[in-house]
């Protein structure tokens, strides 16, 4: 099997050669770098129950859940996805907390699978660097 030759660190200046991407010292500085920045993020977030989803909201999303079932992002497509076990209520438009009209208004709900939902959070809560939308 033919073995492919080192490439230099991808950090800009490092001139270690390693298999791909960065050198042992330069991976753990962009984890550190990375796990930081989640770490403020996830402060300044709030925890769940803070921002609305406690026992009231998984019970209601339980309910929300059982009477819509299916992902409607698959419908559109024509797969049927189950989301009663570990799919997830959405908002569709961003809610700024419980106190937020649109919070509990089920008109602004959604059936998403894990997929779906996972997705859609990038797309709009900043992930992947992603700046955060509102409405």
């Amino acid at each position: 099997m033919a073995v492919r030759p080192k490439r230099p660190c991808t950090k800009p200046g490092c001139g270690k050669l390693v298999d791909k991407g960065r050198c042992d010292e330069h991976q753990v500085e962009a984890e550190g770098r990375r796990k930081a920045s989640a770490q403020r993020y996830n402060k300044e977030r709030g925890s769940a129950a803070s921002r609305g989803y406690d026992a009231r909201w998984t019970a209601y999303s339980k309910d929300y859940r059982s009477r819509n079932p299916l992902c409607v992002d698959c419908l559109t497509v024509g797969v049927l996805t189950s989301v009663e076990h570990g799919g997830h209520v959405d908002h569709i438009k961003a809610v700024a907390g419980p106190d937020d009209p649109l919070f509990w208004s089920e008109d602004n709900h959604q059936s998403l699978c894990n997929s779906h939902h996972s997705a859609k959070t990038a797309r709009e809560d900043q992930g992947f660097g992603n700046p955060r939308r509102r409405g």
